[in-house]
């Protein structure tokens, strides 16, 4: 096991959730690291689960039922969670929508995630590594029922909500299949760097987070599995920080001290979630059975 990647995804995730947090801030170096960034988490997912895949997985049979396991079911949980309460509260009269309405689009959107991100924002990411799946099974495992997801998505929706996962992923997979030597990958990598910086800024996070990725990804550490952790720290963050910055708000007026609380407190109860999915089997479901 590469400890490295272990580290890097939690790394990643974490700063994921800055860019949940709720605040006010629009400049500043605290803002640079709570906004601009965290940009770089998802990229470097996407490109971890396409190595992982190709590393581990590409020749594993019943691949895509494992898929329904450890990411379908998980998001689906994860979102339901949220639904449901949502619509409960909204019965007594409390609304916490901002981008849904309570209409047929709760199950669309807020479920289904056919044009936009799900209820629980993040989990887009893992909407999206799943349609990856589905497509891998089409084209490789030649499983034809795969259009019955794929053909509606089309036709009603979009297929990715994000295509750069997808270009990442097959990011991932070159480097894993390609044994160039790692200080070709490091050099091309930090000059197409530069020059996106300078030149096409936009798209400067892909390449750093190639330069990242390859540069920490054979560095010998000792460390720890943080698969199930790092997991449930990218599903249920966001609700968690819902739920308590209000609370958060209400005592800590300090810009600064109330987005760190949102992040310690998102860590600490994702932490509990996880010592419970340790101790009662039954609950890894959560984490897609890690």
């Amino acid at each position: 096991m590469k400890y490295s990647i272990e580290l890097i995804r939690l790394v990643a995730v974490i700063l994921i959730i800055f860019t949940h947090t709720k605040h006010e801030l629009t400049d500043g170096i605290f803002y640079f690291f709570i906004e601009e960034i965290p940009k770089y988490g998802t990229v470097i997912l996407s490109i971890i689960s396409g190595y992982l895949y190709w590393k581990i997985s590409k020749n594993k049979k019943s691949l895509f039922s494992k898929k329904i396991k450890s990411l379908l079911i998980p998001y689906v949980i994860a979102n339901i969670t949220i639904l449901i309460p949502v619509i409960i509260a909204n019965y007594f009269g409390y609304n916490f929508l901002n981008r849904l309405t309570y209409d047929f689009s709760l199950i669309s959107e807020g479920l289904l995630s056919i044009n936009s991100p799900p209820i629980n924002p993040p989990t887009y990411f893992v909407r999206d590594i799943f349609i990856v799946f589905v497509l891998i099974e089409l084209i490789f495992g030649k499983n034809l029922k795969m259009l019955l997801i794929i053909i509606p998505l089309l036709v009603f929706g979009k297929l990715m909500l994000r295509y750069d996962i997808l270009i990442l992923f097959i990011t991932g997979i070159f480097i894993a299949e390609f044994k160039i030597n790692k200080y070709i990958y490091l050099i091309v990598s930090f000059f197409i760097s530069i020059i996106s910086f300078l030149y096409f800024n936009q798209f400067s996070k892909y390449f750093v987070s190639i330069f990242i990725f390859v540069l920490l990804i054979d560095t010998k550490i000792i460390f720890f599995k943080t698969g199930a952790f790092s997991y449930l720290l990218h599903l249920y963050h966001a609700p968690i920080i819902v739920l308590f910055y209000p609370i958060i708000s209400f005592f800590v007026k300090n810009a600064y001290l109330n987005i760190i609380l949102q992040i310690l407190l998102a860590i600490i109860f994702t932490s509990l979630l996880f010592l419970l999915t340790r101790k009662f089997n039954i609950l890894k479901i959560l984490s897609g059975g890690r």
